[in-house]
């Protein structure tokens, strides 16, 4: 009998037979990373989060009150990590490029691939038991279809091509290329359990303390798509959300976290271990501004205008699917309304640590940050 023949007799480990108590987050200093990380260590777990330069000492004092928290350097994720993961039982990997990189193709390419594969070689190297990796809904095509083996036709070929204007094609290159090379590293490697996750848009309210991140108004795009929130609170924006598609970043956290223990998810082909992620709700930005006049009346005269605010279907998703894996039950999820009201209470407790750090300008460029 031949190797093949054997598969099906094969046992591989239960993933699920032990409690994880210990994580590593990258990309812990934001938006998502940052949620993560606070619910996990709410739950009591042991967190390292990397981040890079001044980051490191931002992200200390944002997290300073829980003891399970630790920080390190990383300036490259495609540098050798080293003893990162030591001692580390799940990696929760959130960090990526951003839709605004406009280096070199052949390095983004090679991020994608060789970086990609460094990470995880690390992590498993160092006993790591489960990985899951953020991922990104423009992996798919916007209308569908959408399941775990689906892909859009995008490809390094179209981003070579690409125009300066047209930028946001390597990014969307770039997230099937990483998204593909975790796949086929996951079939090689059966002894790490690996999980993607692809959100769409993301909003919601910031960690507490989140101010020591974003600690000046030039320093909005870390943000991440926050920022869409930030500017309704300019009487002439013109800057929304030009993609359908949104979910709140409590429930995506949620997501993330429900993935790693969640032994539904075991019994899934590898490659089918691949879920996008959107709530249930179209998001309407007339209704929702009208909404926060109606409930925060003292920000009436910094609200824009709903007339050409855009108004978009919810994102094409399969509910019982991520019910059934990740946990996020149909009736559960976080509405647009509380969404967009948390974060912008959020938001004007940063623009309050704006202010008493003396600042007197708190405006906002008025464009696109990914242009």
């Amino acid at each position: 009998m031949n190797a093949l023949a054997l598969l099906p007799f094969l046992s591989f480990p239960s993933y699920n037979s032990m409690v994880y108590s210990t994580y590593f987050v990258t990309g812990a200093s934001g938006l998502l990373g940052s949620q993560i990380v606070q619910k996990l260590l709410n739950a009591g777990h042991t967190v390292r989060g990397s981040a890079r330069g001044e980051k490191v000492l931002q992200l200390k004092k944002v997290f300073a009150s829980y003891e399970k928290f630790s920080v390190i350097d990383i300036p490259d994720l495609t540098s050798n990590l080293g003893d990162a993961f030591e001692g580390i039982e799940v990696l929760i990997h959130v960090a990526a490029f951003l839709p605004s990189f406009r280096g070199d193709i052949d390095i983004v390419k090679k991020f994608s691939t060789e970086g990609t594969e460094r990470i995880l070689d690390s992590a498993r190297n160092a006993g790591v038991k489960t990985v899951i990796v953020t991922g990104s809904q423009v992996t798919y095509n916007i209308d569908g279809p959408i399941g775990p083996r689906d892909w859009r036709s995008v490809t390094f070929d179209d981003a070579q091509r690409a125009t300066e204007a047209q930028h946001f094609v390597v990014y969307i290159a770039q997230k099937i290329l990483s998204e593909q090379t975790i796949m086929d590293w996951a079939e090689k490697h059966h002894d790490v359990r690996v999980v993607i996750i692809d959100p769409t848009y993301i909003f919601g309210p910031f960690v507490r303390n989140y101010k020591y991140i974003v600690n000046h108004p030039r320093l909005y795009g870390l943000e991440s798509s926050n920022y869409f929130v930030h500017f309704l609170l300019r009487p002439e924006n013109k800057v929304f959300v030009v993609y359908p598609g949104w979910m709140d970043v409590r429930d995506i956290a949620d997501a993330h976290i429900n993935a790693v223990h969640n032994k539904a998810i075991d019994e899934l082909e590898i490659k089918d271990r691949r879920f996008i992620l959107g709530a249930p709700e179209d998001h309407d930005w007339k209704k929702v501004i009208a909404h926060v006049k109606e409930v925060r009346p003292n920000l009436a005269d910094r609200l824009c205008s709903p007339e050409n605010a855009p108004v978009f279907s919810m994102q094409v998703t399969d509910l019982d699917r991520t019910e059934k894996y990740l946990g996020i039950k149909t009736g559960s999820y976080i509405s647009f309304g509380k969404s967009i009201v948390d974060t912008i209470d959020s938001i004007l407790d940063i623009e309050c640590y704006w202010k008493e750090q003396g600042l007197e300008d708190l405006s906002l460029p008025n464009e696109h940050l990914f242009n």
